[in-house]
């Protein structure tokens, strides 16, 4: 009796059992992407949701992580606004998500950092891991690094090494002006350049300097365009993105401004279809990134990847952009893997000195400070590519072209961070 009482519990129990460890296995590992879905940058941070969803699909396509789970990308709108990213912050607490991306807006990624470096210090077992596309003020990784906040982009002053280096091998460029946003990251990298063109293009004079109000305030950029002709410039160098450049741009090509523009991000897709290919032309247009579809070392990237880039052109009507947003995901499925468990700490620890093969070689998370470290490349917009610039469908008619690569060694810079490990 006792036996048949044991198996018709076993039988009720052991299905119960079988659906939890299904359930279980079918779990998904939520990252929180918070970005501005809605408001005047709508279309950066759209794409930016585009690009995570497809390749947290490549990644569970193959498998998934820790045997078999998904990765799912949860979008949180702060429509570039500081109290909507804290809300959206205390969102990912009561939804219990445990790890977080965001990229677009150094003073939002700065609120992330502050916000849980305090909550993680409070709740140690509610921690919660931060993994940063694209915000690149340098201090993040250096005296606010964080173990709870990982890097997947060159900060500002490696960026600003990388165009100085550039800059110091183009013998057209001898006067140079800067125009920056003034807030933390348009003066980090005012302050960079500042410095690093004295040592890197010594033959190079600075003959404006200039922050204007922070960003998207300017809609008329007239005013900037004269003072640069009449300092008699034939270099612009300017963080400015978004719609800032857009209009930057713009108004110089409308001004017949001979400048040639040396930036970070004019290859962001939608700032590329804002500013046309004429435009871009006419300024001789330049971006620092870490690779591009017309280098010659694209088409050595592994054949599994190319067909990637491939699938992704063919599925959203748009170029590849950002390989940096392919490495957070990357890197956050081979870490979880690495860990065999989706606690942050646990998968902080696993990330710190993780190495993967880059498109021009190897590309590494620093211990130290939790900064990637990697080559770069400057190109310039052109009509001469094989590989046309495409967004939502519609062909340009140019991209970029290679005007140098700045290898690691150049731009790996030292960091003052005294990381406190949790």
């Amino acid at each position: 009796m006792a036996v048949l009482k044991w198996v018709r519990t076993l039988g009720i129990t052991l299905p119960i059992v079988l659906a939890a460890f299904s359930a279980r296995g079918a779990d998904t590992v939520k990252l929180g992407l918070i970005e501005p879905f809605s408001g005047p940058i709508a279309a950066v941070g759209r794409d930016t949701l585009e690009i995570f969803e497809f390749f947290a699909n490549e990644v569970n396509q193959r498998g998934g992580v820790l045997g078999g789970r998904h990765i799912e990308i949860v979008p949180l709108d702060n429509a570039m606004n500081a109290e909507k990213t804290t809300q959206q912050l205390r969102k990912v607490i009561d939804d219990e998500i445990r790890f977080v991306s965001q990229g677009v807006g150094s003073n939002h990624a700065l609120n992330i950092i502050k916000f849980l470096m305090r909550h993680n210090r409070r709740n140690p077992d509610q921690a919660i891991l931060y993994l940063n596309h694209s915000a690149v003020t340098t201090s993040f990784t250096n005296e606010l690094c964080s173990f709870w906040h990982f890097r997947f982009d060159a900060n500002v002053d490696m960026k600003v090494a990388a165009l100085a280096t550039q800059i110091g091998r183009d013998p057209s460029a001898r006067k140079l002006y800067m125009l920056n946003q003034n807030y933390a990251y348009g003066q980090a990298f005012q302050a960079a350049a500042q410095r690093l063109l004295a040592e890197r293009a010594p033959e190079a004079e600075l003959v404006g300097d200039e922050l204007v109000v922070p960003f998207g305030k300017v809609l008329d950029f007239t005013p900037y365009i004269a003072k640069i002709k009449a300092s008699g410039a034939d270099t612009v160098l300017t963080g400015n993105w978004g719609p800032d450049l857009v209009r930057f741009v713009k108004a110089a090509a409308e001004a017949n401004l001979d400048v040639a523009f040396y930036t970070i991000y004019a290859g962001i897709p939608s700032s590329v279809a804002g500013i046309g290919a004429k435009d871009g032309i006419a300024t001789q247009l330049k971006q620092v990134t870490e690779m591009h579809e017309n280098d010659a070392l694209y088409d050595q990237q592994p054949a599994d990847l190319l067909d990637t880039y491939d699938r992704w052109r063919q599925q959203t009507g748009k170029s590849i952009y950002s390989e940096r947003m392919r490495w957070t995901i990357e890197y956050f499925a081979a870490a979880l893997d690495k860990a065999g468990s989706d606690d942050p700490a646990l998968v902080a620890a696993a990330m710190e000195g993780m190495a993967m093969e880059g498109p021009a070689g190897p590309m590494v998370m620093r211990a130290a400070d939790h900064q990637i470290i990697f080559p770069m490349v400057i190109s310039t917009m052109t009509e001469d590519v094989g590989r046309p610039f495409i967004y939502d469908g519609e062909d340009y008619g140019v991209a970029f072209a290679t005007d140098g690569w700045i290898m690691s060694d150049a731009i790996e810079l030292p960091t003052t961070c005294e990381m406190k490990r949790q």
